[in-house]
């Protein structure tokens, strides 16, 4: 309610949510001060004077109270809050919390030629990474001998969904040697990278909470419940018609780049701690499916270094968007392979399908090999 001039009137939740700026509220004070001729003179609210000062600074505190009564308006409810204000109500009234951001951890192999090395790499002193800029840095000690090849252990240099990159992208050696080389098979993360919990996801698992109310477990309560098992978890799809008999449940997830065993044991433990008693529930990952492919590229006149790092960025995207038994189509790849501005053709090898189609428990990841050519 508020007071208007023909008393107390109801005040709709969109007005609430609709706050004035600073320069509406001096707007409608100076149009009430104008109204009032026999009260103020004309000239004395002009900008530079007392009045005129008077009135910006109450404007400027009206404005911020109008603000602060929108945000308290707005976090009160799941489809309009946002944010600490979203924190706050899914932690009093779903009992969850936001997920964590978390870095990208895997391998790579490190290669040496017969007349160079052998080189013994400390943790903490190798540095590696993409043509796009993302960086690496081993974790553990590793020696590379000369004309062989060794694993190493690498943790990206910040958190986030981003540095799971597709096999091939990681070809960059910050901290060279003669003869010395990298790159990342396309199954090379051993932790996937996790940005934080968005807000769209976030109320998205709030409303999956109400599924877990009932007294058996719906296919939308194994969902959430993977999903708030561990931040990896981005993808969840439920087998729920019986995939290994009567009363049997299959939760396959997967996350950005991959899952874990130790995230899989996480999840697991989390929902047959919560399952009906008498259903037969079994949670694992997807399996990973590579497309191993060559892409050539014709990009005339265009930066070569930063056309191959769009677009293996632009993959690794794709890649990241893919369901669990989805279909990738030819199509997006080269969508994909297009956007980045000079690329005036892309065209995928004969091994990639009009539609490469995933079986129900698989998961997609990619290879690519770009091919820069010289002609149309």
């Amino acid at each position: 309610m508020f007071w208007g001039t023909r008393g107390w009137l109801p005040l709709a939740l969109a007005d609430l949510i609709r706050p004035r700026t600073r320069e509406q509220v001096i707007a409608r004070m100076l149009t009430a001060i104008s109204n009032s001729p026999n009260i103020f003179e004309p000239t004395s609210y002009l900008p530079g004077g007392s009045l005129r000062t008077l009135v910006e600074i109450q404007a400027e505190a009206q404005a911020d109270t109008e603000r602060t009564v929108a945000a308290l308006a707005a976090g009160g409810y799941l489809e309009s809050a946002a944010g600490q204000w979203l924190d706050a109500l899914v932690a009093s009234h779903y009992g969850i919390a936001r997920q964590p951001s978390g870095f990208a951890q895997g391998t790579v192999t490190m290669r040496c030629l017969p007349l160079s090395g052998p080189y013994e790499l400390a943790a903490g002193t190798a540095i590696v990474g993409t043509l796009n800029g993302l960086r690496y840095t081993s974790t553990a000690s590793v020696t590379v001998p000369a004309g062989g090849m060794v694993e190493m252990p690498v943790q990206a240099e910040a958190a986030g969904s981003g540095y799971n990159v597709p096999g091939n992208n990681i070809t960059l050696l910050h901290t060279p040697q003669p003869g010395l080389s990298v790159t990342n098979a396309a199954n090379w993360l051993t932790v996937a990278g996790v940005d934080q919990e968005s807000d769209t996801a976030l109320r998205t698992r709030a409303r999956l909470r109400w599924a877990e109310r009932g007294g058996g477990a719906t296919a939308d309560a194994y969902r959430s419940w993977a999903l708030s098992a561990d931040p990896a978890v981005d993808q969840v799809r439920i087998l729920d018609e019986h995939p290994r008999g009567q009363g049997t449940v299959d939760v396959v997830i997967w996350g950005s780049g991959g899952i874990g065993t130790d995230v899989v044991a996480r999840v697991n433990a989390y929902i047959q701690y919560r399952r009906p008693l008498t259903a037969d529930v079994q949670v694992y990952s997807a399996i990973p499916r590579t497309l191993t492919f060559t892409l050539e590229l014709y990009a005339p006149g265009a930066d070569a270094i930063r056309v191959r790092a769009e677009v293996l960025a632009n993959l690794a995207a794709l890649q990241q968007a893919a369901s669990i038994g989805g279909t990738l189509y030819r199509s997006e790849i080269i969508e994909a392979a297009m956007l980045p501005a000079g690329v005036l053709d892309a065209r995928p090898g004969a091994e990639v399908p009009e539609a490469f189609r995933l079986a129900p428990t698989e998961a997609l990841l990619l290879a690519p090999t770009l091919v820069l050519r010289a002609g149309p």
